[in-house]
């Protein structure tokens, strides 16, 4: 997982700027396509927001960017997330998008600001520019959040905050993060709880592992996977063994080379056509490699079974260590109080004998 802030105001990046502000003074798509770049064997990435907005144009682009990226991206509001901030907190699916319980996020429509003294035209243009704008940033409101359009765009125009509990409420987030500190003992019991079905769950699914290994060597299976010389899977059929018929359900849709050389093409999830292999039944010596890989499967399932069947019983015992003391070595353990009782006892007896 790698973590990046959105901290700076959304921009595209200028030399210009960059010589008075420094390289890092926005948060721009470059800054995203970097951070794939450099980290090209990760596929999850958080940002966190804490940002007052900026270009409209910039952030469409980073939202073009992060949905299209194929990575699995998770947005959480740190503190604020206003105008395209909200944008950018849409790339991510719903369920990974959360928030802290006092962020703030405020939804505005497009705003724009002129030097120069407009014509009509020049003033028409602009205002058509801007509602374009607009038009998208509500489009992907819609589309992420499931809340009415009308709505959002009602709470464009009102240009007020949005607390954490409403952007809920509107589909903006999924989950509102909760505090986690001074909880240590609550975690502790936690903790061992988790720790016990933990433990049957590992069993559990050792037992389901190879309950599902024997039936697929023993074709018990309601679905078989067809394999090609490589034992790569193909495609499966509903069926209990690896026969093979016109008609029969299977998935996925396609055209299929099996070991055996026989090609199966599957349409609309059924088998459509099967056409023989080139020179009749096959290979005898594919067959005997076929065979000489099973036996080979059926061998190392065996060692595993007994090797998961020791481990389950390992994990499942219920020895408990005893209470003992422990000493350093060469020193005698500490007399009990029933011995210094008796010690004691015979001393007073030895005592009254003397006298």
């Amino acid at each position: 997982m790698v973590e990046i802030d959105i901290y700076k105001p959304i921009d595209r990046e200028d030399p210009f700027m960059s010589l008075w502000f420094g390289d890092d003074w926005v948060f721009s798509a470059d800054n995203v396509h970097r951070a794939f770049d450099e980290n090209p064997t990760e596929k999850d990435f958080t940002f966190n927001i804490n940002c007052d907005g900026g270009s409209v144009s910039e952030g469409l682009r980073i939202y073009d960017v992060l949905r299209t990226s194929g990575k699995n991206i998770y947005m959480n509001i740190e503190g604020g997330c206003h105008s395209m901030a909200v944008c950018l907190l849409l790339a991510a699916p719903k369920e990974n998008r959360t928030a802290n319980p006092n962020c703030r996020a405020l939804i505005h429509e497009v705003r724009a600001c002129t030097c120069d003294n407009l014509t009509a035209d020049e003033a028409q243009a602009l205002a058509d520019e801007i509602r374009t704008e607009q038009e998208a940033i509500l489009d992907i409101y819609a589309d992420r959040t499931g809340t009415d359009r009308q709505k959002l765009e009602e709470l464009m125009k009102a240009e007020r905050q949005l607390t954490a509990e409403q952007l809920k409420e509107y589909g903006f987030i999924s989950k509102i993060n909760v505090y986690t500190t001074n909880r240590k003992k609550h975690l502790r019991t936690k903790n061992f709880k988790e720790m016990a079905k933990t433990r049957n769950e590992v069993i559990s699914a050792a037992d389901n592992f190879m309950k599902k290994l024997k039936n697929l060597l023993s074709g018990k299976v309601v679905n078989y996977d067809h394999t090609d010389a490589d034992g790569n899977v193909l495609f499966t059929t509903e069926a209990e063994d690896d026969t093979l018929e016109v008609g029969m359900a299977a998935s996925p849709d396609g055209e299929f080379e099996l070991a055996d050389g026989r090609v199966v093409v599957i349409t609309d999830g059924v088998i459509a056509e099967i056409r023989e292999a080139n020179g009749g039944e096959g290979n005898n010596d594919e067959l005997e490699n076929l065979r000489a890989r099973v036996a080979a499967l059926e061998g190392a399932l065996t060692e595993a079974e007994n090797v998961i069947t020791d481990l389950r019983n390992e994990v499942g015992s219920t020895y408990t260590v005893r209470n003992r003391q422990t000493q350093p070595q060469g020193k005698a353990a500490p007399k009990t109080s029933a011995e210094l009782k008796n010690e004691a006892k015979e001393k007073l007896e030895k005592m009254k004998g003397g006298k």
